[in-house]
């Protein structure tokens, strides 16, 4: 009974203060949307594929209302066999006037067939930024369409998670100030560590698919299953063509979905938001940068752009993290206590907070 206790402790819904993206992973969410010669599974749970005979189909997902924003980050999960792919792209409603579709992504897990963002992707409306929406005036609503392709007779990709982030870029780059209930402090997630930096080819720019294979080894051990995945072959796995590196938001939440967890990107507005997300044994992934001697004891001097894992607390309430730019594998070089102003200006300051939410 203490086993079953602590699984429901474990993996119990996040709060709605701190869960900010909308989710669409069942049937239900789905009986609004825009079907072509695509079928929707018949259990509960999101499992959207190509009708039987087809090589390609679109799902266009119902209108998703959001409070006003100007940047979106629209994540996905799906099992993509050998030979299939999909192809992302979303669209704001900006009063009652719909922009068109600006392309995302084209993903697949099969090695042969490429992942990589769109290179401009603009009008007067907006733009992709690689991952992110950028509209021009502020949206109320986005729509998602996914389309399914296939080469081979008889595979179909499978869509089993939509995830839609935004926010006001006007205020979301300040820390919000409500107070932490310091339930979190003291918590430490012991997740394994990885180097980016052991790696010929790789350094500063494989942080992200490193932090991820950090995940995939946690998840693996807690699940009992075969999750982990060497650093080289996840980096080939992520690699954005068009970006040229391996840290696309959403082709690294993708992967991650890929091999069984549920994986998003989010975005909160402090470390105490993420607190409740630690309190649940759920580790996070961070995007942060910091300009010289604004981040005491980071790894490297500055960055424009830095990727590591949020796994606890101190007892005074300073972020713990596994930071992959460690010279070696071993915990004295990965293992970092940050200052917790200084991570959070260079966290949220940076990239309004986004986060990797991943969990079974």
């Amino acid at each position: 009974m203490k086993l079953l206790v602590f699984a429901i402790l474990l993996f119990s819904p996040i709060t709605a203060q701190a869960q900010v993206a909308t989710l669409l992973e069942s049937n239900v969410a789905m009986r609004n949307a825009r079907l072509l010669r695509v079928q929707l599974g018949t259990g509960v749970a999101l499992n959207a594929s190509l009708m039987a005979g087809q090589r390609s189909g679109i799902l266009e997902s119902p209108a998703i209302a959001r409070r006003p924003f100007d940047r979106a980050v629209i994540s996905w999960n799906a099992i993509t066999p050998i030979g299939t792919w999909l192809e992302i792209a979303v669209r704001a409603r900006i009063g009652s006037h719909w922009s068109r579709y600006y392309r995302i992504a084209t993903w697949s897990s099969d090695p042969r067939l490429e992942r990589r963002s769109f290179a401009g992707e603009r009008d007067a409306s907006g733009s992709l930024d690689t991952d992110t929406l950028k509209l021009t005036d502020a949206g109320n609503a986005v729509q998602i369409r996914i389309t399914f392709n296939t080469s081979l007779t008889g595979q179909t990709p499978r869509l089993r998670r939509l995830a839609v982030s935004s926010f006001d870029s006007k205020t979301a780059y300040q820390v919000s100030r409500e107070a932490s209930d310091r339930r979190a402090w003291g918590v430490d997630i012991a997740v394994p560590v990885r180097s980016q930096m052991i790696y010929q080819g790789g350094g500063e720019v494989w942080c992200s698919p490193t932090t991820v294979t950090m995940l995939l080894e946690y998840w693996g051990l807690k699940l009992n299953k075969s999750l982990a995945q060497r650093v080289p072959k996840a980096v080939a796995a992520i690699w954005d063509k068009v970006y040229d590196g391996g840290g696309n938001w959403v082709l690294n939440t993708a992967y991650l979905g890929g091999r069984g967890l549920k994986a998003y990107v989010d975005r909160l507005a402090s470390l105490n938001q993420a607190e409740a997300f630690i309190r649940r044994g759920l580790p996070l992934v961070v995007s942060i940068n910091w300009k010289l001697g604004t981040l005491r004891g980071a790894k490297l001097p500055t960055s424009n752009g830095h990727i590591l894992l949020l796994r606890g607390f101190t007892k005074n309430g300073d972020p713990i993290t596994n930071d992959p730019a460690g010279k070696t594998e071993t915990p004295g070089d990965i293992v970092t206590v940050y200052d917790r102003a200084e991570f959070e200006r260079a966290w949220i300051g940076h990239s309004g907070g986004i986060v990797y939410v991943v969990q079974p």
